[in-house]
């Protein structure tokens, strides 16, 4: 007995067809059928494709059950008892939850605690004789409908799923095998690999991995070894690439850029005996790019690791100004990449904190008056900051100038060479930041105010939608693009260029779900939107296929006026504009 899996479409369309309830309904239809069994039913298991999760939390039943299910029950059994215990399991890409309705009208459910994984199961060990209302749901609200299985057995718990799309470490290689014994020669190895695919590793690797990968592995290491080395795993493209390791234990090691020059590295200490799975990624979801894998137990890419340093006699990375007292415009405002793989403390000591690489990210040559010397740097994230002075002293900052903002002051400052690292408070969250150089203050609040007007009518008009509206998702046509840089809207964190008024003003009143704003155009285009809160919120392509989409976790009620622009100036494109509940629109 196995239903279809349903469509996206008829999946939103069936749970938006009644109004939300303060309780799950049992004698609602179930959305994915029917069914009944007797004990020593054949087969088993019985499975039922399905779609998982929903806009209605759990714990309108009770306040232990957690998740987010549909008002229906996705499944109704009837069940005729005998010997045998009764297993319901669900199987899915991400965490699943179980809310069951037994014949005696008790409510049961689930998170992790008798599945395989994420994946909730449920044991009767003497089951009645009757209805079970079973409803599969995911443990978080911004899941979306992913597919599932549902398992009904009398033999145990079943994590089968057709559906996944996970990364598996049991697929073939897709670019060959390494065999590899402790101590050994010819260190680095090296393979040609392709890096790039179509999953999300973030979705999967316990959520802790960047980048698109293929399903099957580039790589197997197969690995003999007693802990007397460290091992490597790093590769080097000519465009950002990350790398994913699934070690002989099942735990995932994954990284960016810890190879510099946005290259990934992976250092797995006392690696344990077997084998290791390694995906080749791209950091965006781009076609495959050459790469080449290195495995050593030297260090990245072969080389021997050595302590960490901050070198400034290396070049910037960002460039070299020479500023004299009274310097205009004030501030100097620089583009750096913020973070690196070098530990900030382990190489500068004193009271320094956070990751860089080891090349300064700004020389500056200053020539000094009667003012003081502000320096400090703008990022969305939490940053860092090192400056080695004129007279070799080191200077360190974390949130001097606000926020999570670095900022450090010299007062009575030296003239000569000031070399500044821009660094990230964690490891892995670096990204691009802005470094001010001033004789007023810190920050970059000296910048002049955006141009664009949100007070303006928008160009195609307002729209009004609350949770749960249909049809979903709600689309616009538009012509994207203007002759206003969208950088001006928000620092250095917005692209394209717009036009003075917003395209779209959506007055939104949330209900259980996120929100998805994004565009789809046949050009490159790009996304401004001033959120109920006052923010600016910007993307190129997070929607892939260089399409724009922005993201709203727990959105807030309010106006969000919104922008579709183009990433290059010229002449206007048409576009799409999409508002979902679900996902971004493809």
């Amino acid at each position: 007995m196995k239903l279809q899996l349903m469509t996206g479409a008829a999946v939103a369309a069936l749970l938006f067809v009644a109004p939300a309830q303060a309780v799950q309904d049992i004698s609602a239809s179930p959305a994915y059928g029917a069914g009944q069994l007797e004990a020593g039913f054949i087969p088993d298991p019985v499975s039922i494709g399905l779609r998982a999760g929903g806009a209605m939390p759990a714990s309108d039943v009770s306040e232990w059950c957690p998740g987010f299910v549909s008002y229906q029950p996705s499944y109704n059994l009837n069940y005729s008892a005998g010997g045998f215990s009764l297993y319901l399991s669900a199987a899915s890409d991400v965490d699943t939850v179980l809310l069951v309705n037994t014949p005696d009208g008790a409510w049961h459910c689930d998170d992790d605690g008798a599945g395989s994984g994420l994946n909730a199961g449920m044991m009767f060990d003497e089951p009645q004789s009757g209805l079970y209302n079973i409803w599969v749901g995911t443990f978080g609200s911004g899941s979306g409908y992913e597919p599932a299985m549902l398992h009904i057995s009398e033999l145990g718990f079943e994590d089968d799923n057709p559906y996944s799309q996970a990364p598996s470490a049991n697929l073939p290689p897709q670019s060959g095998t390494m065999s590899l014994r402790e101590g050994f020669a010819d260190d680095p190895r090296t393979m040609a690999v392709q890096a790039g695919g179509e999953l999300q590793l973030d979705r999967f690797a316990d959520g802790m991995c960047w980048g698109q990968a293929d399903r099957a592995p580039d790589v197997w290491v197969d690995y003999a070894g007693s802990d007397t080395f460290d091992l490597y795993f790093s590769m080097q493209a000519e465009q950002d690439t990350t790398i994913a390791v699934q070690s002989p234990d099942g735990d995932w090691h994954c990284d960016d850029d810890s190879a510099e020059n946005l290259n990934p590295g992976v250092q797995i200490s006392d690696p344990l005996p077997g084998r290791y799975a390694v995906w080749a990624a791209r950091y965006s979801s781009e076609a495959h790019i050459p790469a080449t894998l290195y495995v050593s137990e030297l260090g990245f890419l072969g080389n021997i690791d050595e302590p960490a340093v901050l070198d400034y006699s290396l070049p910037s990375q960002s460039g070299s100004a020479s500023l004299q007292a009274g310097f205009i415009p004030d501030p100097y405002n620089v583009d750096v990449i913020a973070g690196g793989g070098t530990d900030i403390y382990e190489a500068v000591a004193e009271n320094c904190r956070g990751w860089t690489d080891s090349a300064p990210d700004f020389d500056l040559d200053y020539e000094a008056g009667e003012f003081d010397l502000y320096l400090s740097a703008s990022y969305d994230g939490d940053a860092t900051m090192v400056v080695n002075a004129p007279d070799g002293s080191w200077h360190c900052d974390d949130d001097s100038a606000g926020e999570l903002d670095p900022g450090i002051v010299f007062n009575d400052p030296m003239s000569g060479r000031y070399d500044v690292w821009v660094g990230t408070y964690s490891e892995y969250d670096g990204g691009p930041a802005t470094l001010h150089v001033s004789e007023l203050g810190f920050g970059g609040g000296f910048l002049p105010e955006t141009p664009l007007d949100y007070s303006l009518p928008a160009n195609y008009g307002n729209v009004e939608l609350t949770g749960g509206f249909v049809p979903d998702p709600y689309l616009v046509e538009l012509m994207a693009g203007g002759d206003v840089e969208a950088e001006s809207a928000s620092g250095q964190h917005c692209r394209g260029f717009v036009t003075l008024a917003p395209d779209v003003e959506l007055s939104f009143e949330p209900g259980g779900l996120d929100l998805y704003i994004s565009a789809v155009s046949d050009r490159d285009t790009t996304l401004v939107i001033n959120g109920p809160d006052g923010e600016w919120y910007c993307n190129d392509d997070g929607a892939g296929n260089l399409n724009p989409g922005v993201h709203f976790a727990d959105p807030q009620a309010g106006v969000y006026d919104i922008w579709v622009g183009t990433y290059s100036s010229g002449s206007p494109s048409e576009a799409v504009l999409a508002i979902s509940e679900l996902g971004f629109h493809e």
